[in-house]
C-alpha cells in the first residue's frame, strides 16, 4: 500500500476507543483471554490458548471515510479446515446496539503473519457505530486502525449493563468453524445482548481445570456464567470429576451467579454412530441430574440447557467435520440461546 501519508494511525488502547471481551484488559492493556497471573499456574496448551483473540471486539464511532486495519500476528493460519478469514482476520459492523449489521472482513494472504487491510474507503463522511471483532484462533501482537487525517471518533453506546457474561468451553465456543469472527456464537449473541461477552474457549482444553474456575471467579461484574465443556472431556468420569469441583470453586465467591450448564451438540455423523449417541445422552443426563440435586440442595441459580435442542433439526447439516460447527450452526446455537440467556437475566 502506497497511501501511508493519508492516515492516520491510532491505538485501540486510546480514548475513546472501547476495547471488551478481554477480562483483564484494564488492568493490563494485553490482547489476552486469561491475566499475566496464570503464567505457570496452568497447563502450557492453555497459555497458549490464552493469546488467541477469541470474543475481543472494539467499538467506536466515527465519520471516517476510510477505515485501514494493520496488524502484526503471532503467526499464521494453521488449519485445513478452518478459513483465514476466521483465524487471522477482523470483522467490521455497523450500527448502534442490538441493530449492528456485517459490512465486512479483512483481506489478506493466507501466509501472512502481518497485513493492512482496507475495511471500507470512499464513504461518505457520515457518522457511523463500528464494532470490530477479533481473530478467533490467532494472537496479535500489535493493532492499529487507519483513519483519514479529517476523521472525527466517538464513543460507542454503553452497554445495558456493565456486568460481563463469560462463556467457559471447547473450541467450538473458541469459534471454530466460523467463516469470520462475527459468526462465532458468542459474537452473535453480543450483538442480541448488549452485554460484554467473555469468551473463555480452549480449543481441545477446556477440561473443567480448577484453575480455571479460579481465575474466573475474580473477574469483576460477572453476570452470567456458561459451562460449556463437555464436548473435551474425554470420558464420562472425567466430566463427572471435574464439574462438581468447578462449580463448588465458582460458588464460593459467587453464590448467586447464574451458572447455565450446557451439553453438548449432537456430532454430524452420529446417525452412523451409535456410541457416539449413547456417550451424549449420558453426558447430557448427568449434567441435567447434577443441576437437580443442586437445584434441590438449595442453589437456587443453576440451570441446564440440552445441546441438542440449540442446535435443533438441522445438527446434520451445521458442522463443518462433523464436530465442528459452520456458520449455520454457530446461528443456530445463538439464537437457541439468547432467549434462555434473556430469561436467566430477568430473573434479577
Amino acid at each position: 500500500m502506497n497511501d501511508q501519508n493519508e492516515l492516520k494511525w491510532i491505538s485501540p488502547a486510546d480514548v475513546p476507543f472501547l476495547v471488551s471481551g478481554f477480562a483483564w484488559w484494564k488492568e493490563e492493556r494485553s490482547f489476552r483471554r486469561l491475566p499475566a497471573a496464570a503464567h505457570g499456574t496452568i497447563r502450557s496448551v492453555l497459555d497458549e490458548l490464552a493469546n488467541n483473540t477469541a470474543g475481543g471486539q472494539i467499538r467506536f464511532q466515527t465519520n471516517a471515510a476510510k477505515l485501514v486495519v494493520k496488524v502484526k500476528l503471532f503467526g499464521t493460519n494453521p488449519y485445513d479446515h478452518m478459513p483465514s478469514t476466521g483465524v487471522n482476520g477482523f470483522d467490521c459492523y455497523f450500527g448502534p446496539p442490538g441493530s449492528q449489521l456485517y459490512f465486512g472482513t479483512t483481506r489478506f494472504s493466507h501466509d501472512a503473519e502481518q497485513y493492512e487491510s482496507i475495511l471500507f474507503e470512499s464513504l461518505e463522511p457520515e457518522l457511523r457505530y463500528i464494532t470490530l471483532h477479533f481473530p478467533l484462533y490467532q494472537g496479535v501482537h500489535e493493532l492499529q486502525i487507519g483513519l483519514n487525517p479529517d476523521a472525527i471518533i466517538g464513543n460507542f453506546p454503553p452497554y445495558d449493563n456493565e456486568g460481563k457474561i463469560i462463556i467457559y468451553g471447547t473450541s467450538i465456543t473458541q469459534g471454530g468453524c466460523a467463516s469470520r469472527p462475527g459468526m462465532a456464537y458468542t459474537n452473535i449473541l453480543s450483538r442480541k445482548i448488549n452485554m460484554e461477552f467473555i469468551n473463555l474457549g480452549f480449543s481441545g482444553n477446556g477440561k473443567g481445570d480448577s484453575r480455571i474456575a479460579e481465575l474466573i471467579s475474580e473477574i469483576e461484574l460477572p453476570k452470567c456464567l456458561v459451562l460449556d465443556y463437555d464436548a473435551n472431556c474425554d470420558t464420562l468420569d472425567e466430566l463427572a470429576k471435574t464439574m462438581p469441583e468447578f462449580i463448588r470453586i465458582i460458588r464460593s465467591r459467587h453464590p448467586v451467579l447464574p451458572i447455565l450448564v450446557v451439553s453438548r451438540i449432537p456430532f454430524g455423523f452420529e446417525h452412523t454412530q451409535a456410541q457416539s449417541y449413547q456417550e451424549r445422552i449420558e453426558r447430557m443426563t448427568f449434567q441435567r441430574e447434577l443441576v437437580k440435586e443442586l437445584k434441590e440442595n438449595g442453589d437456587d441459580f443453576i440451570f441446564f440447557c440440552d445441546g441438542a435442542e440449540l442446535i435443533g433439526d438441522l445438527w446434520n447439516e451445521c458442522t463443518v467435520d462433523g464436530v465442528h460447527p459452520s456458520d449455520l450452526g454457530f446461528l443456530q446455537l445463538a439464537n437457541g440461546l439468547a432467549p434462555i440467556l434473556k430469561n436467566i437475566l430477568s430473573r434479577e
